[in-house]
């Protein structure tokens, strides 16, 4: 149940809950208020009889003279000189009104005195149906007001999760007006998007500023290193050169990445024919040994963008050939390509949150920037991708692409086999 329902329902039962006492303590004193009243009523009819029982030693129409029936408190009460009205139950309830005449003789007066009476059942009506007349309308009027309350309470959710997203929030829907704890919370949620906002775009342009400020100053280090007359030296400074263009080319990656500037350029491709492409590849550029590759079924023709899904496995590759252990085994069943090593596995807070520029593997998977698998991350969500990072049956780290189906379902490409790229 939402929130909806539940301040409907609470303030229903609390309505229901004060109608109940109210309508109880009502017939409660309505039902003393009678008593009283009849009592009184016949105590000045003893009174009464009383007088002319004294004047002329007769007794008044209705009064008795040591009635048999009269009830025992009443009987103690005029034997000690007070006079008394009691109600008697049982199958014929009165009322009793009693006094001490002298000579060890009462007289008493009684009339019958019924539990409920036609006015207290019409009170006791009239109470039930206000107090259900009352719950529903307050039914009603709780359900309006929770249904206010939860669209704005939808709204703030709606724009936490867009910003999650990293996308702006709705200003107008947020920053409404109300000066109650809900709009407070919408304005809230309000600036705090636009500081977040803020604050990753400018970590955004730092990084673009200082990746293309430092790829002038590398260019030129990698190329007055050819220069340098001692070949173990020229060795160092171009490696530690390349290794600092590599970076500065992966920041600006990531820059545009977060920009949301890329864009996928789809085109029909064989995907068991591109998977074992990119292998081939990537076992030539980045030295990437010992995998294999399976398709399970038909292969399938997909509408991707394959530049930007070799990006995506070549990284992969990349981390699991540095980080992980051989032999390093891709499948390719559907749309999906899975690729396991037999190393440690990825680390937990990376299978939990995914990625993070920077943060390293664990330290028995080696070192890193930690921008590979950001990177390849990003270009999934280009591609409308689901990378996934997990540990494979078995033990080793396992990486799922699902790439998204065609809008024609895709179609068969060929029959399943493998392929091997061997070591370098």
């Amino acid at each position: 149940m939402g929130i909806r329902g539940r301040i409907a329902l609470a303030i229903s039962f609390v309505t229901a809950l004060a109608v109940v006492v109210l309508g109880f303590a009502v017939h409660h004193i309505s039902g003393l208020e009678r008593d009283h009243q009849a009592r009184s009523y016949q105590d000045g009819l003893l009174s009464s009889a009383l007088q002319v029982y004294q004047r002329d030693g007769t007794l008044a129409l209705g009064a008795q003279l040591d009635d048999s029936a009269l009830p025992t408190p009443l009987v103690h009460a005029a034997a000690a000189g007070r006079a008394g009205t009691y109600i008697s139950g049982g199958g014929d309830p009165r009322v009793w009104a009693a006094t001490g005449v002298g000579g060890g003789k009462t007289l008493s007066v009684s009339a019958p005195y019924p539990e409920r009476d036609a006015l207290q059942l019409a009170l006791d009506k009239a109470l039930l149906v206000a107090g259900v007349v009352t719950v529903a309308l307050m039914a009603v009027v709780a359900w309006f007001v929770a249904q206010s309350l939860s669209r704005r309470l939808r709204r703030s959710a709606a724009a936490a999760r867009r910003i999650a997203a990293g996308e702006p929030p709705d200003a107008a829907a947020l920053a409404g007006g109300g000066r109650d704890e809900v709009a407070e919370l919408g304005r809230s949620v309000h600036d705090m998007a636009e500081a977040l906002a803020a604050r990753v775009e400018t970590e955004r342009k730092f990084t673009a500023d200082v990746a293309h400020e430092l790829r002038t100053p590398v260019a030129g280090l990698v190329a007055a290193s050819e220069l340098l007359p001692h070949p173990r030296a020229v060795e160092m400074v171009q490696d530690r050169a390349q290794t600092m263009r590599g970076l500065i080319e992966d920041l600006l990656e990531v820059s545009r990445l977060d920009a949301g500037v890329e864009s996928a350029q789809l085109d029909p491709v064989d995907l068991p024919s591109l998977v074992r492409g990119i292998v081939k590849r990537a076992a030539r550029q980045r030295e990437v040994a010992d995998v294999s590759v399976e398709v399970v079924g038909e292969g399938r023709i997909v509408s991707t963008d394959a530049r930007r899904v070799e990006r995506i496995l070549v990284n992969v590759l990349a981390n699991a050939a540095k980080h992980g252990k051989p032999p390093i085994e891709i499948t390719v069943r559907g749309t999906s390509i899975v690729v396991r090593d037999h190393g440690a596995g990825y680390p937990p807070e990376l299978v939990d949150q995914g990625p993070r520029r920077f943060r390293t593997a664990a330290p028995e998977r080696g070192t890193g920037h930690g921008l590979g698998l950001t990177i390849a991350a990003g270009q999934a969500a280009v591609l409308g991708a689901r990378l996934r990072f997990g540990a494979a049956e078995g033990g080793g780290a396992e990486a799922v692409l699902e790439l998204p189906e065609s809008p024609e379902g895709g179609a068969p490409a060929g029959r399943g086999g493998s392929v091997t790229a061997p070591g370098p």
